[in-house]
């Protein structure tokens, strides 16, 4: 089983950088680790990767295994099959969407995990055991110890449940979706008052617990990298790679037309 070093520098304390993935391209998994990220989020919910595409889903892993990059798979919903396909192809965790309450937490990490701690199909047949020729007895356990749940929290139901979401064991960090907590609440940006208030309150919740809460980064990324680590926040992620790609070509741009 895959070493999950992104899980290793979490419990240690360590800050983290990742990004989302939308173009389905296993050269741009390779090319993130290689610059250096800690992590990517292939994105099967608003990317055009399809969470059941487990031959494109497979040369992605492949490319994070190269550039030693830990993948996670963002699913499109609460799926026990989903979770299953993405994490036998090779992603050491998922980020799973609307999570509302301490119940559906513990379904997630029900369909990421093997018994006895979950339900997760146990065939020993796939990607992250070389297709048996790297599989022992302990696997089971190696895969249950490496393999992530990330609930992300996008509405004021949510947030009111923190609590009792980040009671169910097996949460590795917490993912604040503040465009849709805004939207769901009346506002058409994060930049208002309630999602400033929900953003605090599970900043200071997941404080309480020891369980970290993602900071995510808007463009010009190089100020918000900064500006997040001097807050203190230990997982950044900085937009998706089309946001950082859109970045450099128009900062290119403005040194050509001022030029």
């Amino acid at each position: 089983m895959r070493v999950n070093k992104l899980k290793t520098k979490i419990k240690q304390g360590r800050p983290v950088l990742g990004t989302f993935l939308f173009f389905p391209s296993p050269h741009t998994v390779e090319l993130l680790g290689y610059a250096g990220f800690d992590f990517v989020i292939v994105d099967t919910e608003h990317g055009p990767t399809g969470p059941l595409d487990t031959v494109l889903l497979e040369s992605l892993m492949r490319a994070s295994e190269i550039a030693d990059i830990t993948p996670l798979v963002r699913i499109p919903e609460r799926s026990r099959v989903i979770a299953q396909k993405v994490l036998d192809a090779g992603a050491l965790g998922i980020v799973v969407p609307f999570i509302h309450s301490g119940e559906e937490t513990r379904e997630a990490v029900l369909d990421a995990k093997y018994p006895p701690q979950g339900r997760r199909g146990a065939c020993y047949l796939t990607r992250p055991t070389a297709y048996t020729t790297r599989w022992t007895e302990e696997y089971w356990a190696d895969a249950n110890r490496e393999t992530m749940v990330v609930p992300m929290i996008e509405d004021q139901a949510a947030v009111e449940n923190i609590e009792e979401i980040l009671d169910v064991p097996g949460v590795d960090f917490i993912f604040f979706g503040g465009r849709d907590h805004s939207m769901t609440s009346g506002y058409p940006t994060p930049n208002n008052p309630a999602t400033q208030a929900a953003q605090r309150r599970l900043g200071e919740a997941c404080a309480r617990r020891g369980i970290p809460l993602a900071h995510f980064l808007y463009p010009p990324f190089e100020k918000s990298v900064q500006e997040g680590i001097r807050k203190g926040a230990k997982i950044l992620v900085a937009g998706g790679d089309n946001a950082l790609l859109l970045q450099i070509l128009q900062s290119t741009v403005r040194a050509f037309q001022e030029t």
